[in-house]
């Protein structure tokens, strides 16, 4: 696929948002159905990276069957692909069985999966006892690393104090995704860096900043992102392709591994 490593080459130049002498690149996170154009726009208007939800807590928790369609667009649009999963924590159905049904929905989808993320926002979706919200995230992410694949967490302070009264036993290899707006649409978006970040909970670090939300972009209501370019190496995408080539697989998650 000579076009596709030319446009993962490519990837690398896009705009960039630099501050402190750390170069950022933008990404968006997407929970709808998308079309080939819709992931084109993207790639042309400078983003790197594509969020896909693969899970969603309609009923007792279900896989989302827009994301692998939606991954395979992406990845054909020469995008980042990265997957996070909106579990129901209030449902009967056990955190390490929804975990179970994203990752087989994926693989079954020609999928290979190397990093997915757990939104744990909205406290008011989630038990009031916080130790049973700990001790459901703990399930997910134990069953996520049995599976191979790399834990991130998608959330903020305020988020996680309410829901975990700042829990901080995740462990080291749990990766962070947090979000910072000051109201949803373009004027309430932070500024493109980490430069609000704060320790809590887990985290000394993040790898990812969510500062816009409830966007237009390319026809999708999505949320924006920026990541640090050097967590993403171009030999990475470069291998992603070799592999893809080779086995048929599209590999999604490079994100901080």
């Amino acid at each position: 696929r000579p076009t596709m490593i030319l446009s993962l080459l490519l990837s690398t130049t896009s705009l960039l948002y630099t501050a402190s002498a750390q170069q950022y690149a933008y990404a968006v996170d997407i929970n709808q159905q998308g079309a080939s154009s819709n992931f084109n726009c993207l790639r042309q208007n400078s983003y790197s990276t594509v969020f896909v939800r693969a899970y969603k807590p309609d009923g007792t928790g279900t896989v989302d069957f827009n994301a692998v369609p939606n991954i395979n667009m992406a990845f054909q649009a020469g995008l980042g692909i990265e997957v996070f999963m909106t579990p129901n924590p209030t449902s009967s159905k056990q955190a390490y069985a929804q975990v179970d049904e994203v990752v087989s929905a994926l693989v079954n989808g020609g999928i290979s999966v190397r990093s997915l993320w757990i939104q744990v926002t909205s406290p008011i979706n989630w038990n009031k006892n916080q130790v049973t919200n700990v001790n459901f995230i703990n399930s997910a992410i134990q069953r996520i690393r049995a599976r191979g694949i790399r834990p991130g967490v998608y959330t903020n302070n305020y988020d996680w104090q309410q829901i975990t009264n700042q829990a901080g036993n995740l462990g080291t290899d749990v990766m962070l995704w947090y979000w910072n707006i000051n109201s949803s649409g373009v004027g309430g978006e932070t500024a493109p860096n980490f430069s609000d970040f704060r320790a809590f909970g887990n985290w000394n670090s993040a790898a990812v900043k969510q500062f816009g939300q409830n966007e237009n972009i390319c026809g999708f209501t999505a949320n924006r992102d920026v990541y640090p370019l050097s967590s993403v190496t171009l030999k990475e995408k470069l291998l992603n392709t070799a592999n893809s080539d080779k086995d048929k697989l599209i590999y999604v998650g490079s994100i901080g591994l």
